[in-house]
C-alpha cells in the first residue's frame, strides 16, 4: 500500500461498520459505513484483558491517598474513579448498555454530552464499593465479555466495534493513570497502537463531509493517513504523543507545535472527540 496507507490497513481483518450502529442514525452512520475499520477480532480480546491485568495489579499497589489523587487528564475522576469507570465500561457493555448516541454524533457536542452521561452514571453507581470490589466486578464482566468476544460476537446485537472501543478507552485511561503519578510506562504497548489507528480513522469521519483533505500521520516507524486521497498536511511525533493527542490530551497550542508540513488550523478542532481542552497536559 506504500507510505500513505491508511490507518484501517494498520491491522489485519477488515470489518466494516456498516452494521454498528443499527437504524436511526442518519447521516454520520452513513459516515461510519463507507470506511473500514480493520482490526483482528482474535486479538482484541486477550490484549484487553492482558492490560485490565496489568492496570489492577498497578492500581492494587498504589496508597489510599494514591487512589484519591485527581487526575489531570480527566479533573474530575480520581485514579480510584476511573479503574470504577473502566470497570463499569465493561458491565454496561456486557448488559447491551453502549453510548450509541456518541459514536452517531461522533464529537458533536450532543454526543458527548450523551457519552458524559452515560461514563458519570458509571462511576456514581460505584462510588462507594472498595478498590477490591471493583477490580473483582470488572474481573467477573470481563470473563463473561470474553466469552462471545473471542468469538466475535457481542452480547444483545451490540456492534463488534465495541470491541475497539473498550481496548482503546483501557489504553487511553491506563495513561491518565499513569501520568497522574509522573510514570513512563507501556507507552508502545499493543492496545495504545490500537486506540491510535482507531483514532486516525475516527477523524476521517469528521474530515470528509467537513470536505477537509485527508491529514498524514508520521508515526517515525510508519505513516498513517486519515483516509485515501491526496493528504492536506503532514503532522509528525511520536506515537504516544499522537495517541494522547487525538484522544484529547493535549491542548491546542502542544498540537500546533508538533512538526508540521502545511497549515495545522483546519485540523486542530478534529483532534478533540470529547471536547477541547484548554489546559495544556504534558506527561
Amino acid at each position: 500500500m506504500g507510505a500513505q496507507a491508511t490507518a484501517g490497513a494498520a491491522i489485519r481483518q477488515a470489518v466494516r461498520l456498516s452494521v454498528a450502529l443499527g437504524p436511526n442514525t442518519n447521516g454520520p452512520r452513513e459516515r461510519l459505513c463507507r470506511y473500514p475499520y480493520s482490526l483482528d477480532m482474535a486479538d482484541l480480546p486477550d490484549v484487553y484483558d492482558r492490560t485490565r491485568k496489568v492496570i489492577t495489579a498497578f492500581v492494587s499497589g498504589l496508597s489510599d491517598d494514591d487512589l484519591q489523587r485527581h487526575v489531570p487528564a480527566t479533573p474530575d475522576w480520581t485514579i480510584k474513579d476511573i479503574v470504577a469507570h473502566l470497570s463499569g465500561d465493561v458491565a454496561y457493555v456486557y448488559a447491551g448498555d453502549f453510548p450509541r448516541e456518541f459514536f452517531a454524533a461522533f464529537g458533536e457536542p450532543a454526543g458527548v454530552a450523551k457519552l458524559n452521561e452515560w461514563t458519570s452514571k458509571m462511576v456514581a453507581e460505584r462510588s462507594n464499593m472498595t478498590l477490591d470490589e471493583i477490580i473483582e466486578e470488572w474481573e467477573t464482566s470481563t470473563s463473561k465479555l470474553l466469552e462471545g468476544w473471542r468469538s466475535g460476537i457481542m452480547p444483545h446485537g451490540l456492534p463488534i466495534f465495541a470491541a475497539n472501543v473498550l481496548v482503546t478507552d483501557i489504553a487511553v485511561h491506563q495513561q491518565d493513570i499513569y501520568g497522574a503519578l509522573g510514570l513512563e510506562r507501556d507507552r508502545d504497548s499493543a492496545a495504545l497502537r490500537i486506540g491510535t489507528t482507531g483514532y486516525i480513522v475516527s477523524m476521517s469521519w469528521r474530515l470528509q463531509p467537513a470536505g477537509i483533505p485527508p491529514l498524514l500521520f508520521d508515526l517515525g516507524d510508519k505513516t498513517r493517513a486519515t483516509s485515501e486521497g491526496e493528504p492536506g498536511a503532514t503532522v509528525r511525533a511520536g506515537r504516544f504523543e499522537l495517541f494522547r493527542a487525538l484522544s484529547g490530551r493535549r491542548a491546542p497550542d502542544q498540537i500546533k507545535n508538533f512538526d508540521w508540513q502545511g497549515d495545522p488550523e483546519p485540523y486542530i478542532p478534529y483532534f478533540f472527540p470529547y471536547g477541547m481542552r484548554e489546559e495544556a497536559l504534558v506527561e
